[in-house]
């Protein structure tokens, strides 16, 4: 008498729909690295400028534009590949490349939205009523420094998709 195990049910794109959803990721992924660049350069310009309308514009312009979009692109490229992951053969925990770009991921958007943005946005709003901002100027070279790093690894784990299966994946086809 064998027994079958019965298995979740698996969520599959179709050949449309993957294309959809992978259209949407990386133009969300793009999008989210272009603002680390723009951040990025506007910490640069604004540490730099000894003329201080052109840094207090910098620090008012980051908090806007951080504020903006750094919440949107980030969330759509988390969701999207998520979904990739979920209804694809690469799956979300089968390959160490997919869970290395699933923690990047997770750690950027978390860290960027919930420590790094607001701090850019109310260092925005204190320039703009002509306030301190503070320790802002490397906060923002630094952390966009490291987000950009932590992006082009994702990007760079997509492209080359390096290692084998994970363990966990290994030991589920076994039982089957």
């Amino acid at each position: 008498m064998t027994t079958k195990t019965r298995q979740a049910p698996r969520l599959t794109l179709g050949r449309r729909q993957r294309k959809w959803v992978l259209f949407v990721h990386i133009v969300s992924s793009v999008g989210w690295i272009g603002v680390e660049a723009c951040l990025l350069t506007l910490g640069i310009v604004g540490l730099s400028s000894s003329d201080e309308a052109t840094a207090t514009a910098t620090y008012v312009i980051a908090g806007v534009l951080g504020g903006t979009f750094y919440f949107p692109v980030s969330s759509m490229a988390l969701l999207s590949g998520l979904l990739l992951g979920a209804g694809t053969k690469w799956g979300l925990v089968r390959y160490h490349w997919v869970v290395a770009k699933l923690v990047l991921t997770i750690a950027l958007h978390l860290g960027g939205n919930l420590l790094v943005i607001p701090r850019f946005v109310a260092a925005g709003q204190a320039a703009a009523d002509g306030g301190d901002v503070g320790g802002t100027a490397t906060l923002f070279i630094t952390a966009m420094l490291a987000g950009l790093t932590l992006l082009v690894v994702a990007t760079l784990l997509s492209v080359f998709t390096p290692g084998g299966r994970t363990p966990w994946y290994r030991s589920r086809v076994a039982l089957r």
